[in-house]
């Protein structure tokens, strides 16, 4: 099951940077980034990780307020899965038409249909089914971020947020979440069994990942793809291998972290492996 999530991360990459493939010549998407700002330097960087982490945190500990509110927690997972479903659908709509892959006709259609896209995703999670489509739209999402931000914001994200991870499954609220919710469980649940965290982790048979982890897997992958696509195949080298090392660091994370505490943060060791390939990345 990990082997076939990462396959979905894989896709989700291709999808988002197919067009830089067959159209080569992509002018940047009519897109407001806000509230994130469009520049590459040290200011806007470090605003815009200010901007990321603060909602980042807030949903977090919204998150946990509402973890002991049964109702609200599903509202407010049935409406975050609605509006990313629908966001990411119309997202790729706007780029495939804008890179001349789509004509106007199909492109209002599936502006149309995203909508019936965000049903069937909260459909999925009221009925606890869907893992897969949760981790597939996660990836899609990153690959997405990738387009949106800022390069230097993207890179400093890629380094921040494994640190991130690390500190708050460990010592944080991620943590605290967690053990609440195999304390909720009864304990004991085995890794990828039922938890009611379900709709912010995808579970797989060896093991649970965070919907934010794909998230973070395809934003790194996608950016080693757009930044080495001028060399052709090369990049597509380079996005399997990253995919393998990501594996590696799944492994890893396994025998460091979950056989200790039963659970782990699945960003920093993955994203160790990867770190050579974004830094040739960030040099070509």
């Amino acid at each position: 099951m990990v082997i076939i999530a990462l396959l979905l991360v894989v896709a989700a990459v291709l999808i988002g940077t197919a067009p830089l493939f067959f159209v080569r010549n992509v002018e940047p998407l009519p897109l407001d980034a806000a509230p994130y700002v469009r520049a590459e330097d040290v200011g806007a960087t470090v605003y815009n990780l200010a901007v990321f982490f603060t909602v980042l945190v807030a949903a977090t500990a919204i998150i946990y307020i509402f973890f002991t509110r049964r109702k609200w927690l599903n509202l407010l997972l049935y409406f975050i899965w609605f509006v990313l479903a629908v966001g990411v659908v119309q997202f790729y709509t706007i780029l495939y038409y804008w890179s001349g892959l789509l004509n106007e006709d199909v492109a209002v259609k599936l502006m149309w249909a995203s909508l019936l896209v965000g049903f069937l995703t909260v459909a999925a999670i009221h009925k606890r089914r869907g893992d897969l489509l949760l981790g597939f739209l996660g990836s899609l999402a990153g690959a997405m971020m990738v387009q949106l931000l800022p390069e230097m914001t993207v890179v400093a994200l890629l380094v921040a947020l494994p640190v991130y991870d690390y500190l708050m499954v460990t010592r944080g609220l991620l943590g605290s979440l967690i053990r609440k919710s195999k304390e909720a469980a009864g304990g004991g649940v085995p890794a990828g069994g039922d938890t009611p965290l379900f709709g912010f982790v995808v579970r797989l048979k060896a093991m649970s990942l965070g919907v934010g982890d794909f998230v973070v897997y395809a934003m790194a992958l996608t950016y080693i793809t757009v930044r080495l696509y001028t060399y052709g195949f090369v990049a597509l080298l380079a996005l399997v291998a990253g995919a393998a090392l990501i594996y590696v660091g799944l492994r890893l994370t396994v025998r460091v972290f979950l056989r200790r505490w039963g659970y782990g943060p699945a960003l920093p060791l993955p994203m160790l492996m990867l770190l050579p390939l974004i830094a040739a990345a960030w040099l070509a």
